[in-house]
């Protein structure tokens, strides 16, 4: 995924983690999982899912191993803002 390409919640949800983490922003990719790569643990997943749900409106309840990898968890946050338009 190219910079230009990156979606409004891509590119907040990316500035949520690294605040939260301490981390570069080149560390946060794609394909990046919040538990293996970056070493999120079971706090900080609850703390940003909270973080998440203030910003988006969107709860992160499931913490299944596929939406722990980044771009899965945007498309999720994504896809749950959509429905919640047209609702």
């Amino acid at each position: 995924m190219q910079v230009e390409q990156q979606s409004e919640v891509y590119r907040t949800a990316k500035k949520i983690v690294t605040d939260y983490l301490r981390l570069n922003e080149d560390e946060i990719q794609p394909d990046t999982h919040m538990v293996d790569d970056i070493g999120a643990d079971s706090l900080a997943l609850v703390e940003l899912g909270f973080k998440f749900s203030e910003t988006f409106g969107v709860p992160i309840v499931d913490t299944s191993d596929d939406k722990l990898v980044f771009k899965n968890l945007v498309h999720f946050i994504e896809e749950h803002m959509s429905e919640k338009k047209t609702d």
